[in-house]
């Protein structure tokens, strides 16, 4: 599946805050390729759309309201646009991508400005063009394990694996690290790109348990998540880059967007009363970090892969995207009941357990409902989506696995009459489920997707350290 709509809900999330008058066509105007500068886009009332990469500190929501660094700087520069353009209607709406895809998606046009705490280098400047910086002095540096040898200079990453954000920084100046230890010939380091779900904050957690042993973080930004993950090791006597400057992005020609943006650089950066009391919200300030329960979930998913490997095997079905759904529905606990009636960790209803197509008559237990789950979900794919290509019919099953295989064939129908591909969900049918039946759905399946990705990052390297 594209990765980029894999957060595709925030856009919709985003959206339901505009003025009414915004709504009409607004998906429409915001996913379709556009790449005007900023006169334009104001003198034809287009939203700017923001491009973030969804984390725990630049953007993110709590309990639906949105937080984060880059999103208050980006709301407070629509006050900025709205000052200098009195009477003009200026709209910020934000979407969501991997960090890795910020700048294809911003020169696909699909996005005005990328805020997320980019980094300026020299391949970057290759690419997109940058505002003035709006924070200096930025210093990179590697985080460890509590377990993994420590790193007192520059030598001792010879030979190491460290584990960086795909589309970071971290990995061109490890890179120029190792091309040096290497003409001194030493060993290089092995720099691994993570799953593009993964971000710096949950690799951070990772090396806090020990699933790897280095990674590279900000010192601002391990600083805050030391409060949180206090076995992690910060060695900042050995940093991998120093000087750093964080600015926006926009695409190259887009003159009036630069302009405008450094302008409003200058009112927000390093040393300004709000830049200093933002930067304080969310790097100074510890009581929003919360340490995550990943590690139950961890050995809870250990305790059950037996089972889902056993029923994934004989249904031909991937057991991580199995425990994934699972996670979804009951977040892996076999004792919820829904008010609906159904039942268990894979929250399967007792008509269709018992029904002719699954016929699993023992899916109160844990292993009959892992059973009747998969034999169900198997079920979808091969009755209702055999016209679907392979790779895309477990979209459209976990679709239908919340919504219904009926609804999700007239959905189907109805992206085929917007003129969308009704063999693809995401960027396809999805749109037609957003219209036509809410966020709901869309929402349900880009979470299995996350689930999956991060249970795949993790096990995969649980694996490679055998613990």
């Amino acid at each position: 599946m594209p990765l980029a709509r894999a957060v595709l809900i925030l856009l919709v999330l985003l959206l339901s805050s505009m003025p009414a008058m915004a709504q009409p066509n607004s998906l429409e105007r915001l996913s379709n390729p556009w790449k005007g500068d900023l006169d334009e886009l104001i003198k034809k009332g287009r939203p700017i759309r923001v491009l973030v990469s969804y984390n725990r500190t630049n953007f993110f929501l709590v309990d639906g309201a949105r937080r984060g660094l880059e999103y208050e700087l980006m709301e407070a520069y629509g006050k900025h646009l709205r000052q200098e353009n009195p009477g003009k209607r200026i709209l910020i709406a934000y979407v969501a991508v991997p960090f890795e895809e910020l700048i294809p998606s911003l020169l696909a046009g699909k996005g005005d400005i990328i805020a997320a705490g980019l980094t300026v280098t020299k391949k970057r400047k290759e690419q997109i063009d940058f505002s003035a910086p709006y924070r200096k002095g930025v210093t990179e540096i590697i985080v460890g394990s509590q377990m993994a040898p420590p790193i007192r200079s520059i030598a001792d990453l010879a030979g190491k694996t460290v584990h960086v954000m795909a589309g970071s920084s971290y990995a061109p100046h490890l890179k120029r690290i190792s091309d040096n230890l290497r003409s001194r010939d030493m060993k290089p380091i092995r720099i691994m790109d993570a799953d593009p779900y993964l971000v710096t904050e949950e690799l951070l957690e990772m090396a806090e348990r020990g699933y790897i042993s280095y990674t590279a973080a900000e010192d601002h930004l391990a600083d805050i998540w030391k409060t949180a993950l206090p076995n992690i090791k910060l060695y900042k006597a050995a940093p991998i880059h120093t000087r750093g400057n964080l600015a926006w992005g926009v695409r190259p020609g887009n003159t009036e967007f630069n302009r405008s943006l450094s302008r409003f650089a200058a009112t927000v950066r390093q040393g300004t009363l709000l830049g200093n009391m933002v930067f304080n919200r969310y790097y100074k300030n510890s009581d929003w970090v919360k340490h995550p329960n990943n590690q139950q979930d961890m050995e809870r998913l250990l305790e059950l892969r037996e089972l889902f490997m056993k029923y994934g095997k004989k249904y031909n079905i991937d057991w991580l995207k199995l425990a994934a759904l699972a996670y979804q529905e009951s977040r892996l606990d076999m004792n919820q009941r829904s008010h609906a009636g159904a039942v268990g960790i894979m929250q399967v209803r007792p008509s269709t357990a018992l029904g002719k197509n699954v016929n699993v008559k023992d899916y109160e237990t844990l292993e009959g409902n892992i059973h009747a789950g998969t034999k169900y979900l198997r079920h979808l794919m091969d009755t209702y989506f055999q016209d679907v290509p392979e790779e895309n019919r477990i979209d459209f099953a976990l679709a239908a696995y919340n919504a219904g295989p009926n609804r999700v064939k007239r959905l189907r129908d109805k992206a085929k009459r917007m003129q969308l591909d009704p063999n693809q969900w995401f960027d396809n049918v999805e749109w037609a489920a957003y219209r036509d039946i809410g966020a709901e759905t869309p929402t349900y399946v880009a979470n299995v997707q996350m689930y999956y990705a991060t249970y795949k990052s993790i096990y995969r390297v649980y694996k490679r350290k055998n613990i």
